[in-house]
C-alpha cells in the first residue's frame, strides 16, 4: 500500500547535473557519530536548505537516521517542501536496508536516495535499486574501497538496474573505525 501512495505522490525535482561536470550535494547533518552534536535540533531546515541552494547545489542528501544522527523523516520533507519551487532534490541519507525505506522517501518528497554497499549483499542492493528505479529517485551509490567500486559497477550494469539513475559516490571516512582516510578520492578516482 504505501507504494502505491508513494506512486502516487507528486514527482520530485529531477536531479540536473551541470554540463562542468561538478556537483555539490550539500547536506543537512545534526550529529556526527565521529564528531558528535554539529547543530541544534531546533535547526531552521528550510532556511538552510534555501541557502544551499541559492548558493548551487545541485541536490541536498538530509539524514534520517534518529540514534546516531539525531535525523527525522520529517526533516526530510521540510527540505523537500522548502526546495520543489527552486527545482532541487532532496536526498534520503539513512541505512537503507529494504524497498520499504525508498517507499518513505518519496512519500517525503526525496528525489534520491543513498545506498552503501558495505552494508547490503547484491539482492538487497539490487531491491532498493529497484524500488529506486520503479519510483523515478536517483540512487547515489556509495563505495570506500576498490572493491565496492567494482560492485557498484557490476550493479549498474545488472538488468535491474537499466534505466535507473545511478551516482558513484566515494566516502573518505572508513565506516569500521570512523578515520578519514586522507588521499582515498586520488587514488581511486580514475575508477
Amino acid at each position: 500500500e504505501l507504494l502505491r501512495w508513494a506512486e502516487a505522490s507528486p514527482q520530485p525535482p529531477p536531479l540536473v547535473l551541470s554540463p562542468q561536470r561538478f556537483d555539490v550535494i550539500a547536506e543537512v547533518k545534526l550529529r556526527s557519530p565521529a564528531v558528535g552534536q554539529l547543530k541544534s535540533g531546533d535547526e531552521d531546515v528550510a532556511r538552510r536548505v534555501g541557502a544551499y541552494a541559492g548558493a548551487g547545489a545541485a541536490a541536498v542528501s538530509v539524514l534520517t537516521e534518529p540514534e546516531r544522527f539525531e535525523g527525522s523523516l520529517d526533516h526530510l520533507e521540510q527540505a523537500s517542501r522548502a526546495l520543489a519551487s527552486r527545482r532541487v532534490p532532496t536526498m534520503r541519507k539513512d541505512f537503507l536496508v529494504e524497498p520499504y525505506q525508498v517507499a518513505e522517501a518519496r512519500l517525503a518528497g526525496a528525489g534520491g536516495i543513498l545506498i552503501i554497499v558495505r552494508m547490503l549483499d547484491r539482492a538487497a542492493l539490487l531491491a532498493l535499486i529497484s524500488s529506486a528505479k520503479r519510483l523515478g529517485l536517483f540512487v547515489l551509490v556509495e563505495c570506500f574501497d576498490e572493491g565496492d567500486i567494482g560492485i557498484a559497477i557490476d550493479l549498474a550494469a545488472s538488468p535491474e538496474a537499466q534505466g535507473a539513475r545511478l551516482l558513484v559516490g566515494l566516502n573518505s571516512r572508513d565506516l569500521v573505525t570512523l578515520k578519514v582516510v586522507p588521499g582515498r578520492l586520488e587514488q581511486l578516482a580514475s575508477r
